[in-house]
C-alpha cells in the first residue's frame, strides 16, 4: 500500500510540473472522503445515475471512479483539466467530458442527478456560495437529486461555512460523515416529484 502511495504521488508530481497546475491538487486523490462519496453515487439506483457534473474536480479523480452514464468535469484551470484529460485515457469506459468553468460567472448547462462541489468551497464567500448553490438546487439539479458538498472547521482555511446557512430551501440534508481537518460532506437532496 505505501508503494502505490508512492507512486501515485509520483506520477501526480510529474503532471503537476508538466502541466503548471497548482501542487496542491496532488495530494487529494486517495482521501477517503472522496471514496466515500464514489460509494454513495454509485450506491444509487441505475435511473438516477444519468448524469454527473463536479465543479472544481481538479484532476478528476471522484468523477473518473462514478459510474454515470454522463460524467463532466468543470474547472477554471485548464492545465489541470489538460491532466486530469490524459489521466482519463488510462481508464476503462467512456472518459468523463471536461471544461472550463468561470465560478460563480459561468453557469453550468443541462439537468444533472448529482452535483458534486468538494474541497474548494471554503475559499468562497457564504453569501456568494449560497446563491449559487440555490440556483444550481433549483435549476440545475433533477428532481430527486443530490448536492454533494463540503464544510470545514479549521482556522486554517478562509471560511468555515455551515451547511443550514448553505442548504437551499425544501433540501433534505444528510451527513455523509467526518474526515481529517474537521471536513464534513453533506448531501443536500431536492424531493422527487411525483408523476
Amino acid at each position: 500500500m505505501r508503494i502505490a502511495r508512492t507512486l501515485h504521488r509520483l506520477e501526480r508530481g510529474l503532471l503537476q510540473r508538466y502541466y503548471g497546475f497548482d501542487r496542491w491538487h496532488i495530494g487529494h486523490a486517495g482521501e477517503r472522503y472522496a471514496a466515500d462519496i464514489v460509494r454513495c453515487l454509485n450506491g444509487w439506483p441505475e435511473a438516477d445515475r444519468q448524469s454527473v457534473v463536479e465543479i472544481g474536480c481538479g484532476l478528476g479523480d471522484i468523477l473518473r471512479r462514478l459510474h454515470f452514464r454522463s460524467r463532466l468535469g468543470l474547472d477554471r484551470d485548464p492545465r489541470v483539466l489538460a491532466a486530469a484529460r490524459l489521466l482519463s485515457r488510462f481508464h476503462r469506459g467512456t472518459p468523463p467530458r471536461f471544461d472550463v468553468f468561470d465560478f460563480p460567472k459561468a453557469l453550468p448547462s443541462g439537468a444533472y442527478n448529482a452535483i458534486i462541489m468538494v474541497n474548494w468551497i471554503h475559499e468562497v464567500d457564504p453569501d456568494q456560495l449560497r446563491e449559487a448553490i440555490d440556483a444550481y438546487f433549483t435549476r440545475y439539479l433533477r428532481p430527486g437529486g443530490s448536492v454533494v458538498l463540503d464544510t470545514v472547521d479549521d482556522p486554517a482555511y478562509t471560511y468555515n461555512h455551515d451547511v443550514q446557512r448553505l442548504a437551499p430551501a425544501g433540501a433534505v440534508t444528510v451527513h455523509l460523515g467526518r474526515y481529517g481537518r474537521n471536513r464534513d460532506i453533506w448531501v443536500l437532496q431536492k424531493a422527487a416529484t411525483n408523476t
